[in-house]
């Protein structure tokens, strides 16, 4: 009986907190991950938990067994995403589950309507995002053919428990060890963040609505907040006085010219340098059940896990 909610990636943020949605839900779920013993510490001693290689074709279809929604958590280089997408096009297909793949803003390229709806174009300037938008339309033409049930979710920037790495966990670590915290572009650009808890569940109700498939979906998070108001707000938690400084355009350039990863964010820093926003309304019509934690809140809890580490 096709029954299980198969989470490929439940080490990551987003995975764990989807795996742990759905355990506390009482779903039938399936972690796949790489390491297994990571995994046991993140959950329940009777918790499915298998390992498997999403390059490899076959272990992905092992690991997707009686499943009746595979969801895309798993982070794998550029380099391997159009590959990685292939397989789990054939995995859905061959399983007959709906796929919930999950995506980011980089397709739209600099926004030309903020807040952006669902049908904004997709003008990416950047390799990942062009890349990207070929992902996307691979899935959603296959769903258009009948050959796979897909769910998109574009999420914003998130943060929360084990968002350990870029620019806003860099905050929160700042903040808790009272040093400057770094924005990027502009301190004063409203920014969508999205708390981790809040992606997992819009993507579990997305999943589980059988009206859902074949669509994109913006989920942009509680409101936007400028880069200065988002430190203010970690700083006051932790009861520090708020200290903060940009990286602009030309700071990306000088470090281009020894340090590759920020080539890659030259080409994403129009995201910093104007508002970046999605429209939320029609997810919001939707699952009008579907709320938002506030910021403070998701703040909060994010401050404990990195209290906790």
């Amino acid at each position: 009986m096709k029954e299980k909610h198969v989470v490929i990636g439940a080490t990551g943020a987003l995975g764990t907190a989807l795996t742990l949605r759905l355990i506390a839900e009482q779903a039938p779920v399936r972690a796949v991950v790489r390491n297994e013993e990571r995994a046991r510490a993140l959950y329940p001693d009777d918790t499915d938990i298998v390992t498997a290689d999403v390059t490899d074709l076959t272990s992905l279809q092992a690991a997707c067994q009686d499943a009746a929604v595979i969801y895309n958590c798993v982070y794998v280089s550029s380099q391997n995403w159009l590959s990685v997408t292939e397989n789990f096009t054939v995995t859905a297909r061959e399983t007959g589950a709906r796929l919930v793949f999950p995506t980011n803003i980089h397709p739209l390229g600099p926004l030309q309507e903020i807040p952006a709806t669902e049908t904004h174009p997709m003008n990416a300037i950047s390799q990942r995002g062009k890349l990207r938008i070929r992902m996307e339309k691979q899935l959603l033409d296959a769903h258009k053919a009948g050959d796979i049930d897909v769910v998109m979710p574009r999420l914003a920037a998130l943060y929360g428990p084990m968002v350990y790495e870029g620019f806003v966990a860099v905050v929160f670590d700042s903040a808790l060890h009272n040093r400057k915290a770094w924005w990027y572009g502009s301190l004063d650009m409203p920014y969508d963040l999205l708390f981790t808890d809040d992606a997992a569940t819009a993507c579990y109700l997305l999943a589980c609505d059988q009206n859902a498939g074949g669509q994109v979906w913006h989920i942009p998070g509680a409101g936007p907040l400028t880069g200065r108001d988002f430190i203010t707000k970690v700083y006051g938690e932790t009861g520090a006085s708020p200290a903060m400084g940009i990286r602009t355009r030309g700071t990306f350039r000088f470090m281009s010219l020894f340090y590759a990863p920020a080539r890659a964010m030259l080409e994403v820093m129009y995201e910093f340098e104007q508002p970046l926003a999605m429209d939320g309304g029609k997810l919001a019509r939707h699952l009008p059940d579907f709320a938002y934690t506030l910021h403070e809140d998701g703040i909060r809890s994010t401050l404990e896990w990195f209290k906790s580490r």
